[in-house]
């Protein structure tokens, strides 16, 4: 029955069953996730929005049809999925594109962004807009996922990827968004990676106290931090035993990356923001600002919710509004960081040490280094704090173009490691 399905748990591969042997349908599925939301959102306030329930039921309900009669579009057809609040929508959908500011509140994209076509070509139901975390991601090589009709930051660094409850789900939403045209992908797609096996996945792992996020970004607290050490260490422990190769290898630091902060990649995509902030601005309709000045100027007139006391500041716009940078310096600083942490970077140290993929702990920077390069990052649960319940895990980083690598090892990972754990939401909003 449809009420015995755990929504925390269920994966795309489980729904798709139950709808191809009738035992659910794409609409009852939309009503009791979309109940999920109504009974949670008002605590966790993860879900910005949700479509209207008439067009949801209208486009399930079309799916459903096309199912009934022999007509499947992929594994995605007729599932229900939530988006980034930085994707474009058009307004037919019934979802706002905000990136979570006031200022863009009934702002309206003239078309969908390429990603969100690729979802509802292949049969996704745009469930609702959202900003949230998962156990299971990947930020793929940059450019193999069209940007086009994402809110930006820079088309140098910004990668849309997908996260999702397991590694097949992953795949699944990869082989929908990637552009086959900009990159390789297997023969079967990237679903054929979901192995759950280590084959020949040699790996080469960077020591975890030395990756972890200085205390000025996350607050320290000893029994978080000892438990994290100690479970990392076990994780080395356990992978020696099931992978060929699992060895200690060096990688340059974020400060040697960037020669202590006087090569910054940042500093070249804080040098863009302001210029692709208001093509963005310009492309849609109904936005209440026009200029990153008029931004700005917005937040600080709407200081109660928009620079709220845990996000008092908007450093990052101003940095933007104040950088200066010609296009000889520009482009001489991306190629610079670029080759830095991707050939002499990542490339060395994979080569050097014989090893296929890094690994590192996911509290740290080590997507930096990969973010920088535009190589593609895929992270990898393990636990959960005693002191807060807080997952933690690790992060794996390979050569450019190499997703289905790292999918074949997050299934290793996933078939080596204990199930995730879906959250406990009574009692987390009983306390």
């Amino acid at each position: 029955m449809a009420g015995s399905i755990n929504l925390l748990t269920a994966t795309i591969s489980e729904l798709q069953a139950r709808l191809s042997n009738s035992s659910v349908t794409s609409k009852q599925l939309v009503t009791l996730y979309t109940d999920q939301i109504a009974k949670n959102n008002g605590y966790l306030k993860a879900v910005i929005a949700v479509a209207p329930e008439e067009l949801l039921a209208k486009a399930a309900a079309e799916l459903d049809d096309e199912r009934s009669n022999g007509q499947v579009r992929g594994p995605l057809h007729g599932i229900p999925i939530l988006i980034k609040d930085n994707i474009d929508t058009h307004p037919e959908l019934g979802l706002p594109t905000t990136c979570g500011s006031l200022a863009l509140v009934g702002s309206k994209p003239k078309k969908n962004a390429a990603v969100i076509e690729r979802l509802i070509a292949a049969g996704a139901i745009i469930l609702g807009k959202a900003n949230l975390s998962a156990l299971y991601t990947i930020k793929p090589t940059l450019k193999i996922v069209s940007q086009a009709g994402i809110i930006p930051v820079t088309p140098e660094a910004d990668m849309a990827g997908p996260m999702a409850k397991s590694v097949l789900d992953l795949a699944i939403v990869l082989d929908a968004i990637v552009d086959p045209s900009k990159t390789t992908i297997p023969e079967g797609g990237y679903q054929s990676a979901v192995t759950g096996e280590w084959g020949d996945i040699r790996i080469g792992f960077v020591e975890p106290e030395q990756w972890l996020f200085p205390h000025k970004i996350v607050k320290y607290e000893k029994e978080a931090s000892d438990q994290m050490a100690r479970e990392w260490k076990a994780a080395h422990e356990k992978l020696a035993t099931v992978v060929k190769v699992v060895k200690p290898v060096t990688l340059l630091s974020p400060d040697e990356a960037t020669e202590c902060g006087k090569k910054d990649i940042n500093d070249a995509f804080f040098a863009r923001m302001k210029i692709l902030l208001e093509e963005y601005f310009a492309s849609v309709e109904g936005a209440k600002v026009r200029t990153l000045e008029e931004l700005i100027k917005f937040n600080e007139d709407h200081a109660e919710q928009e620079l709220p006391a845990s996000a008092d500041n908007q450093a990052g716009l101003i940095r933007a509004l104040n950088a200066k940078m010609s296009d000889e310096e520009y482009h001489a600083l991306l190629d610079f960081a670029r080759d830095r942490c991707g050939r002499r970077g990542i490339d060395k140290v994979l080569e050097e040490n014989d090893v296929d993929i890094i690994l590192g702990p996911g509290d740290g920077p080590l997507f930096s280094i990969s973010g920088t390069a535009g190589y593609p990052v895929a992270s990898l649960p393990l636990g959960y704090l005693d002191f807060n319940g807080r997952p933690f895990g690790m992060q794996i980083i390979a050569k450019a173009h190499q997703e289905a690598l790292l999918i074949q090892a997050q299934s290793a990972w996933e078939a080596t490691f204990p199930k995730r754990q879906p959250p406990p939401l009574d009692e987390i909003i009983r306390h």
